[in-house]
Formats: C-alpha cells, sequence, structure tokens
C-alpha cells in the first residue's frame, strides 16, 4: 500500500507547482502549495475463483493562498485522473486502476495561515489468488506393447 501512495504522489505531483508532499501526515501548520496523500479505506470483492479485487479509497489535500488556487488546482487534477484510465505503480508492471474523483469546496484552515480543498480518489487493484501447485511431472516412462494376432 506504501508504493501505491507513493506512486500516486509521483503521478499527480506535476500538475501543482513543486508541491511539498506529505504521506499519511498532515501538517499542523500547512503553508501554501504542500500537499497530503493519504489512505483513508480499503475492502475487498471476490471476482473469480481465481482473483479478487481490492477496492482503496485515497484522500488527497491541497494547501493553497487561496480558494481560486485550490479550485485551479483540482480542476487541473481532476481533468489528469479522468484522462486516464490506469495509474502506474512504481518499481512493478502494475496498474492501479482509476474510477472516480471528486472534491470538497475549499475552506480556510484552522491556522489561518492558507485555504486547503480535499478530495477523495477511489481506484482498485486485482489480486491473484494463491492457487493449489503440484509436483510437476518430471519423468515419464515409455513402455512399448506388442500386440502381434
Amino acid at each position: 500500500m506504501v508504493n501505491e501512495i507513493e506512486s500516486i504522489g509521483e503521478f499527480i505531483e506535476p500538475v501543482f507547482a513543486s508541491p511539498t508532499v506529505h504521506y499519511q501526515q498532515v501538517p499542523v501548520q500547512p503553508k501554501e502549495n504542500e500537499m497530503v496523500i493519504r489512505y483513508l479505506l480499503t475492502d475487498s470483492a471476490t471476482e473469480t475463483s481465481f482473483s479478487y479485487r481490492l477496492n482503496r479509497t485515497y484522500q488527497i489535500i491541497y494547501f493553497g493562498k487561496n480558494e481560486f488556487d485550490c479550485l485551479k488546482a483540482f480542476e487541473a487534477l481532476e481533468q489528469q485522473l479522468n484522462n486516464s484510465l490506469v495509474l502506474p505503480l512504481k518499481n512493478s508492471d502494475r496498474f492501479l486502476r482509476l474510477e472516480s474523483f471528486s472534491y470538497s469546496q475549499p475552506f480556510k484552515t484552522e491556522s489561518g495561515t492558507c485555504v486547503a480543498i480535499l478530495g477523495v480518489l477511489n481506484a482498485h487493484l486485482r489480486e491473484a489468488r494463491e492457487q493449489e501447485t503440484y509436483e510437476k511431472i518430471k519423468n515419464m516412462d515409455l513402455t512399448v506393447i506388442n500386440l502381434s494376432i
């Protein structure tokens, strides 16, 4: 899951102007152009007897200088996510399949130093079930029977 969170960060970071990215921890004193990516929840569902699906929900928080700054940033992020069906997982040949992205109205932070906006990204990942393995046939003997009449 850590790889998924970091992969989301690498995928969406270019949309923003070189933000400071935090994973899982929201800063106590947030500053403009900071972003937080954190895991919210997961559930799983059986798809076939050979695979199951992991439904993931992530939260993306962006801190900007004003409401329009936050809205512009998330509008661009929404466009990037909607134009992509999958998000590549780093150090892997696997992908996180993107489903939906929604976001809140911008609001002033408790510290009053900046404005924040919250987004929720839904995605899923398919996993293969462990299958029983059998010992391979390593040797075959052939016996020829001559049936002459």
